[in-house]
């Protein structure tokens, strides 16, 4: 909180003395705030700044029960009013309407007008002229009351993106962080990574074992392609085999999961839950995709749906254009060296502002691609032209289209100009121990990977090929080429670029997950 100044009053303070009855009938606050203290101080509404505090002694605001004495108070920009003890009723009306009021009953005694203060509401505490005093941390119900701004504005309560899908697909209005839905799952992905445990489960723990909408499953072979040993080769039949007999889309050989479900089934406002961490992916066409485990798969196998805690949103306002030369994969990984491995951990990435609008949507996929990177729940961009577009081209249309809401709340917020993004390295063992690419210069390597779903793509494939064309892969090297699906793979053919990195000395792999 910021620090601000002190307006000390006295005991007993009731509400006529705050704004007297014969103003209570002009037409606003507004026009009020000019009037409020006027008996004790008649110069207060034109001294008192946004950010300032209203002291008192016991009992303050007694007598009428006029909304419109904590209101004038809050229509000057008072932050808090700190008391010893509050009347009932104006205690109510100042939580109603958005206007702290904290009880501590040793400060008022020991400051006067004219002193310094800054609040501390999480932790219950305020500093005054050096000292430090304990006060009453508001119930949790009430917090939550102010941080919506008041109780009328809970009700009118914006929502982001993430929020809206959570709803919709839950059946209610509106959502907040922190709520537990019961949602309808609009679509479930699973891989050869753990697809043959959760089909072990629907054989062996289920009475009645059934599939809620086989229409809804997609299964993927990706991760061991082809199979490494026996063992591997029997998972992946017991995934072909449950997959012909339950009528499941099954996918072989075509490419790494997430880039498989973008070209062939992702739409803007679905939900999906996938059993991979990376499926966070979807966001980059305005869904929210996220990663479960085996018994949350199974749950809204048989079921189509399952629970979600909503989870709180970071909006990441990007400005500006990448330079030449950088790409997405430098954007991301200099957000997260920012806010850390962990610094969204359970939270939304939202990736807006008119620098999000120049990114294709494989650099979108690249963000949300890695924001669990950073510990979120999901990473998601609002779906436009670019979106749709790419959806026409693949012959889909959105479920449905949101958009953030002008008065959404975030629980953070950046803004990183993409003009300014340089050419980043992680370096071992950390995501978050970004450094310039330069740094790392002349480190000696003996692998070399460009592929897999975070930049497999088309576009990756290219600037690949543009740099390594009429060089060669280093002895002692090995470079490792792999296209995120058969369709990029055979675009890539097409246009030279296996040509080009075979030529090199690289090894050019089938499209899978490597």
């Amino acid at each position: 909180m910021e620090t601000g100044t002190i307006f000390k009053f006295h005991n007993d303070l009731d509400t006529d003395q705050i704004i007297a009855s014969q103003y209570l009938l002009l037409p606003n606050l507004d026009e009020m705030k000019g009037h409020a203290f006027e008996s004790l101080d008649p110069d207060f509404s034109k001294k008192v700044k946004p950010g300032d505090f209203v002291v008192g002694g016991e009992n303050f605001g007694c007598g009428s029960s006029r909304e419109q004495a904590p209101g004038v108070l809050k229509a000057l920009g008072v932050q808090a009013v700190v008391a010893k003890s509050f009347a009932r009723i104006f205690y109510r009306n100042s939580i109603n309407i958005g206007l702290p009021v904290i009880v501590c009953k040793d400060l008022p005694d020991e400051v006067n007008t004219g002193d310094k203060m800054v609040l501390h509401m999480s932790e219950g505490t305020v500093e005054a002229n050096g000292k430090t005093y304990s006060c009453t941390k508001l119930p949790e119900y009430m917090q939550n009351i102010l941080n919506q701004g008041g109780l009328i504005a809970s009700l009118n309560k914006g929502m982001t993106i993430a929020e809206k899908i959570i709803a919709a697909a839950a059946g209610v209005d509106s959502v907040k962080p922190g709520d537990i839905h019961t949602v309808k799952l609009d679509r479930l992905m699973s891989n050869d990574g753990t697809t043959h445990l959760t089909v072990d489960m629907y054989n062996n723990k289920l009475k009645n074992p059934h599939i809620a909408d086989t229409s809804k499953l997609v299964f993927i072979v990706d991760h061991n392609v082809p199979s490494d040993s026996p063992k591997t080769a029997a998972s992946q039949k017991k995934m072909r085999d449950f997959a012909r007999e339950n009528n499941i889309d099954f996918w072989e050989g075509k490419g790494v999961c997430h880039q498989v479900m973008i070209e062939n089934y992702v739409r803007p406002g679905e939900l999906i839950f996938g059993a991979d961490s990376h499926t966070c992916s979807y966001g980059a066409l305005g869904a929210f995709g996220t990663g479960v485990g085996c018994t949350d798969f199974l749950y809204g196998m048989v079921t189509g749906t399952s629970w979600v805690l909503v989870p709180e949103s970071v909006k990441f306002n990007l400005v500006g254009k990448l330079p030449e030369g950088v790409y997405a994969r430098d954007l991301i990984l200099t957000i997260i060296g920012e806010v850390g491995a962990n610094g969204c951990n359970y939270q939304v990435m939202e990736f807006t502002g008119e620098g999000a609008k120049t990114l294709s949507i494989s650099d979108r996929m690249a963000l949300c691609n890695m924001a669990v990177e950073a510990g979120a729940k999901t990473g998601i961009f609002e779906a436009d032209e670019k979106a749709i577009e790419y959806l026409k081209e693949h012959g889909r249309e959105p479920k449905e289209i949101f958009h953030s809401d002008p008065d959404a709340k975030y629980v953070r917020e950046y803004t990183f100009d993409l003009s300014k993004v340089r050419p980043v390295v992680a370096k071992p063992d950390f995501v978050d121990r970004v450094v310039p690419a330069e740094e790392t210069c002349g480190t000696p390597i003996n692998e070399a990977f460009l592929g897999s779903c975070n930049n497999g793509r088309i576009e990756d494939l290219r600037v690949g090929a543009e740099i390594i064309r009429g060089k060669k892969v280093a002895e002692g090297v090995r470079f490792l080429v792999v296209p995120a699906s058969q369709t990029i793979y055979r675009q890539a053919l097409k246009e030279g670029i296996i040509d080009t990195f075979m030529e090199a000395g690289a090894i050019v792999m089938n499209p899978n997950c490597s």
